[in-house]
C-alpha cells in the first residue's frame, strides 16, 4: 500500500532532521502517520479535559503500530459569547477549525486522522474537515462526552432562562447566582439536547465515531476507553483501506435526519449536516427534515424540551437504543458503513452481545425522577414509539412570502399553542434591542418580534439565545409572542422561535422588508411563514405581492460592518443558512 507519509519523506529531505527534535526515530517515521487533533483549551468545559483523550488515543495508535502527531486547534464557546458582538464568530469559526485540520493533514501528508471534539463548532469542523479529506485517509471522529446534572436538576440551559427572569425582576440575586454556580459540575459538553449534545449524537449517526461513542459520561472511563479504542480503529481501516468517502455516503445523512428528528435535536444541526454533505460531495436536501421527519417519531424526553439530561440519554442506551428502536420501523439505511468496518446492523448486534445496555440502565437507575417519587426508568428518557413525544419529529422547516427559500421551526420545544398564530410584527435591526424590549416586557401578547440582519452575510449568524430564552422565562411571553430571525438559535432554545430565514435580510430577503404592525402568519399544519396583512390589516396574496414589490423597490441594500479580518472573509463568502452558511465560492447562489 502507498503511504502519503512515504511521498513526504520521498519529496524532504527535511523529515528526520524536523521531527528528530521531537523524539521520533526513524523507526517511528518508518510507520503509518496518523494526525491526532483535538479542541483542547480552556474555553469550555467540552474541552478541558480533551488531553487526556488524546493520551488515550495515542497508545491505541502506537498499539496497533502507527505513530502519532499530536495538533490542537481549540475551540470557542457560544455561551461565553453570549450578549456581545463575540457571537458572530463561533459560526465562522467552524470553517476555520475544519480549514486548520485540513492544512494540517495535507501539508505533513498524514495518513489517517484522529479527531476529538466535544462540542458545538468543534465536532461539526471535525466533521468537515474529515469529509473534505474522504478520498484521502481514514477518519475516526471521538466525542468528549457529557456533563453531570447539577443539583436539583439545573442543567446549563437554565442559566439562559434565569438570566431573562433575573434581568426582568423575576429572580432574586441569590437565586440566579445558585443557578449560575452550580450547573456544569464536571468537565463535558452542556447536558441539554443543545448543538454538543446533538453533534455527538450526529457525529454517531453518520457513522464516524465508536458505536455508544455520544454522550458517554466525560468524568467516567468510557470516553478514555473509546478514544484507546479509536486509535486501534484507526489502524484498521488504514489497513484495509477503507477511507472517509465510503462512511460519509447519502444513507448516512439520512439516517443522521431521521436520528436528529427522534432526540430533538438542535436547529443548528440543519446548519452543520448540509455543510458536511456539501463537503462530501453528498447530495443532501435540508427538506428530508420535514419528509422524514413526518414518519419518524420523536421519542426523547431531554432538557430543555424535556426533563432529563445528555448522560442520561446514554445511560438510556444512547444512540445504539435508538437505533435498536428504529430499525423495525424501515426508518434507516442498516447497510450503511461505519468507521467499525461493519455497518450500521453489524455495529447493533455487536452492542446487543455485550453488557453494554445492562451496564448503562444499571446507571439509569442510580437516579431518581425528577419529581423524586422513584428509579428512573428507560422509557422515561428514550419512549417508545407506540408512546411517542410527537408522532411526527420534531423540527420543521417554513416556507412562504417570509422565507421564500425556507425557515427552521423546533416544534418540538414550543408550547403547541403557538403552533398556529397570526400576530403583529414589531421589528429590531438587534437582537439587544429585542431583549431589551422582552426583559422590559414592551411587548404585547400577540406580537411577532422580528430581528433581521443577523444572517451569516450580515455577521456571520449569531445566536439569539438570551432573548429566546427570556421568552421562555416570562410567563405572560411563554404562549403568546412569537421571535423570527435570519438569525439562529442555541440549541438550548425552546419556546415559539423561527430562526433561519432565509433569504436572510443581508442579502435583500424578504424579512428586510417587514414593518412594524405587518401581520405574520406562523402555521406548523401548512409549513407556512408569511406576512399576511398591514398595519394590522388583513390582505389578499395579491396585495402583499404588490406591497412587499414597492418595498423591494425602495429597499436600501445592507452593509455588513466586516470587511476585513476572518468576519470580512466570512460574509462575503458564506451561503445560505438553509445550505449549511458554509463558505462558497465568490458569487455562489445564496
Amino acid at each position: 500500500m502507498t503511504r502519503r507519509s512515504d511521498l513526504l519523506k520521498a519529496c524532504s529531505p527535511q523529515v528526520p532532521s524536523l521531527y528528530a527534535p521531537g523524539g521520533y526515530t526513524r523507526e517511528d517515521l518508518n510507520k503509518p502517520h496518523v494526525l491526532l487533533h483535538s479542541t483542547q483549551g480552556e474555553a469550555h468545559p467540552g474541552s478541558y479535559h480533551l488531553d487526556r483523550l488524546v493520551h488515550q488515543g495515542r497508545l491505541g495508535i502506537e498499539i496497533a503500530g502507527g505513530t502519532a502527531f499530536k495538533y490542537t486547534t481549540s475551540d470557542v464557546c457560544d455561551g461565553i459569547a453570549q450578549g456581545h458582538d463575540g457571537m458572530n464568530y463561533p459560526l465562522a469559526s467552524r470553517e476555520f477549525i475544519a480549514s486548520m485540520i485540513e492544512i494540517y493533514a495535507n501539508t505533513h501528508a498524514f495518513d489517517a486522522a484522529i479527531l476529538i471534539s466535544s462540542c458545538d463548532k468543534g465536532l461539526p469542523a471535525c466533521l468537515v474537515a474529515a469529509a473534505r479529506l474522504k478520498d484521502a485517509m481514514p477518519v475516526v471522529v471521538v466525542q468528549g462526552g457529557s456533563n453531570e446534572p447539577g443539583p436539583c436538576y439545573y442543567m446549563e440551559g437554565d442559566v439562559g432562562k434565569g438570566h431573562g427572569k433575573h434581568e426582568a425582576g423575576m429572580l432574586d440575586d441569590k437565586e440566579f447566582a445558585f443557578i449560575q454556580d452550580h450547573t456544569l459540575p464536571c468537565d463535558g459538553a452542556c447536558q441539554f439536547m443543545g448543538t454538543a449534545s446533538t453533534m455527538q449524537v450526529m457525529t454517531e449517526a453518520l457513522g464516524m465515531s465508536m458505536p455508544t461513542g455520544a454522550l458517554a459520561p466525560a468524568s467516567m472511563r468510557y470516553v478514555q476507553n473509546n478514544a484507546r479504542n479509536a486509535g486501534y480503529m484507526i489502524m484498521d481501516l488504514f489497513k484495509k483501506g477503507l477511507k472517509a468517502k465510503d462512511v460519509l455516503t447519502e444513507g448516512a445523512f439520512r439516517n443522521a435526519v431521521v436520528i436528529h428528528q427522534a432526540t430533538g435535536g438542535s436547529t443548528n444541526g440543519l446548519l452543520h449536516l448540509p455543510a458536511i454533505a456539501h463537503a462530501a460531495g453528498v447530495k443532501f436536501d435540508v427538506r428530508w427534515f420535514d419528509e422524514l421527519g413526518q414518519k419518524t417519531p420523536y421519542l426523547t424526553n431531554l432538557h430543555t424540551a424535556g426533563e432529563y439530561a445528555s448522560r442520561q440519554f446514554w445511560f438510556a442506551g444512547g444512540v445504539q437504543r435508538i437505533i435498536q428502536i428504529l430499525a423495525p420501523l424501515g426508518l434507516l439505511d442498516m447497510d450503511a458503513m461505519t468507521v467499525t468496518g461493519k455497518t450500521v446492523k453489524e455495529n447493533l448486534a455487536d452492542v446487543e452481545k455485550t453488557d453494554f445496555f445492562k451496564m448503562a440502565g444499571g446507571y439509569l437507575s442510580n437516579y431518581a425522577t425528577v419529581d423524586g417519587t422513584r428509579r428512573l426508568q428507560r422509557t422515561d428518557v428514550i419512549r417508545d414509539p407506540d408512546d411517542p413525544k410527537s408522532k411526527k419529529g420534531s423540527v420543521a422547516i417554513l416556507s412562504g412570502n417570509l422565507a421564500t427559500d425556507g425557515s427552521v421551526f423546533k416544534y418540538s420545544a414550543c408550547d403547541p399553542a403557538m403552533y398556529e398564530h397570526v400576530g403583529k410584527a414589531v421589528v429590531f435591526e438587534s437582537e439587544e434591542d429585542c431583549f431589551a424590549a422582552v426583559t422590559g416586557l414592551k411587548l404585547e401578547p400577540g406580537d411577532v418580534a422580528i430581528v433581521r440582519n443577523e444572517g451569516p452575510k450580515a455577521c456571520g449568524m449569531p445566536e439569539l439565545f438570551l432573548t429566546s430564552s427570556a421568552i421562555v422565562g416570562i410567563e405572560k411571553y411563554r404562549k403568546s409572542i412569537a421571535l423570527i430571525t435570519d438569525g439562529r438559535f442555541s440549541g438550548a432554545t425552546a419556546g415559539p422561535v423561527i430562526g433561519h430565514v432565509s433569504p436572510e435580510g443581508a442579502s435583500g430577503g424578504p424579512i428586510a422588508l417587514v414593518e412594524d404592525g405587518d401581520l405574520i402568519e406562523i402555521s406548523l399544519e401548512r409549513r407556512a411563514l408569511n406576512i399576511v396583512g398591514v398595519a394590522g390589516e388583513r390582505k389578499s396574496p395579491e396585495e402583499m405581492e404588490r406591497i412587499l414589490a414597492e418595498r423591494k423597490a425602495r429597499y436600501v441594500p445592507f452593509v455588513s460592518k466586516y470587511s476585513t479580518g476572518i468576519l470580512g472573509a466570512y460574509t462575503q463568502l458564506a451561503v445560505s443558512a438553509m445550505k449549511g452558511a458554509y463558505m462558497g465560492r465568490i458569487g455562489e447562489d445564496q
